[in-house]
């Protein structure tokens, strides 16, 4: 017999996230010092309200923890991965009896009926070497974005010439020129102040590259740039949050901040000044860079997000699947389930996705 309770409120779902214990399995977007970040800035703003499921077997131990947010959307209560444009994975938090059997997703549903819509985006089918139950529940679909992650079996030289001569050599010319700048540097920020400067930096040089492409830049708003500023002094103290600067004559020519959870190092921003420092690839060699960090501390697995940009190809990644579950949970949530139902059919027809990308300008008429 499966138990379930909900716990609302930022302080009742991170104080319930806490009590979970140390056997717990997550991404890094649902680690409890993410989602404490997370709810210290972008939540106030939100309007959204904090739910955590907790689900346990019979005898009490815990098979999952799902973190939630509630949104009220086109008159439909909805609920989501706390994500506020941040974080890239959703998915459940698994206990040490996430194996159980039982229809974990229908009891689940029956405990969030209040509501009438839960759309979980992106979420693993594997989460730290752990199944995810959730990835079988009906309402499931590939998501639009995979996971780019890539592991290092060996050290980091071994790695960049399995990458080929010409990789390897385009890194190593990079090198020499960067060596031509001046003395180089790479650090770890360690200190607050020391932490304050690189962040500083970071938003300055992805501003200018924005600013350059144009448009409204989501990080770039006080809220954002506070969680960070949150994420990276938490981290400080567990080390679990990182950045990374990259530098030569004295000059910051790459930021990397990330985050590590297990073995896995996290990228999430990566900054690189302009001018002539783009012939060198200073967010090439601040990857390879960090990479060479954290290898020998036990860190192997480098996971580069969703996002497809040209510089993580070169890298060798493997694209993961990742899974979207969308259900009604009530009958109100029907007519917006067919439309996305709907939608998604019309996306996956080859002609009509040629034709949008014509549109868009990304593919050749």
């Amino acid at each position: 017999m499966l138990t379930v309770c909900l716990h609302e409120g930022r302080d009742a779902v991170l104080s319930a996230i806490n009590g979970a214990g140390a056997d717990v399995a997550s991404t890094a977007f649902q680690r409890l010092s993410w989602l404490k970040a997370l709810f210290a800035d972008l939540l106030p703003g939100a309007g959204a309200q904090p739910i955590v499921v907790d689900v346990r077997n019979a005898d009490g131990g815990l098979i999952l923890m799902l973190p939630l947010i509630a949104t009220h959307e086109q008159g439909l209560s909805v609920l989501r991965v706390p994500s506020f444009g941040v974080s890239d994975y959703g998915g459940p938090i698994l206990g040490p009896a996430a194996g159980v059997s039982g229809d974990i997703w229908s009891a689940i549903k029956r405990a969030l009926r209040p509501h009438d819509l839960i759309v979980l985006e992106n979420m693993p089918r594997d989460i730290q070497g752990r199944a995810n139950p959730l990835v079988a529940a009906p309402g499931t679909f590939p998501s639009e974005h995979h996971r780019n992650a890539l592991t290092l079996p060996g050290t980091v030289d071994e790695f960049l010439r399995a990458l080929g001569k010409k990789y390897r050599k385009e890194v190593e010319r990079c090198g020499r020129l960067l060596a031509e700048r001046g003395e180089p540097a790479f650090s770890r920020a360690a200190t607050p102040d020391a932490i304050a400067a690189a962040y500083a930096v970071l938003e300055q040089q992805q501003a200018e590259r924005r600013h350059e492409a144009g448009g409204d830049y989501l990080l770039e708003r006080p809220a954002y740039s506070r969680f960070y500023k949150t994420l990276l002094a938490n981290g400080l103290a567990d080390g679990s949050a990182h950045i990374f600067t990259l530098s030569a004559g004295g000059e910051i020519g790459a930021c990397l901040l990330g985050i590590t959870n297990g073995g896995t190092f996290k990228l999430l921003r990566i900054s690189t000044a302009g001018g002539d420092w783009k012939r060198i690839s200073p967010g090439r060699l601040v990857v390879v860079e960090a990479m060479r960090y954290f290898v020998p501390r036990g860190i192997r697995r480098f996971d580069m997000g969703i996002g497809d940009y040209p510089f993580k190809q070169g890298f060798g990644i493997e694209p993961e699947a990742l899974v979207t579950l969308e259900a009604a949970l009530t009958a109100k949530a029907w007519p917006r389930l067919a439309m996305s139902r709907t939608r998604r059919r019309l996306r996956n027809i080859e002609p009509l996705r040629r034709a949008v990308r014509r549109l868009k300008g990304h593919a050749p008429g």
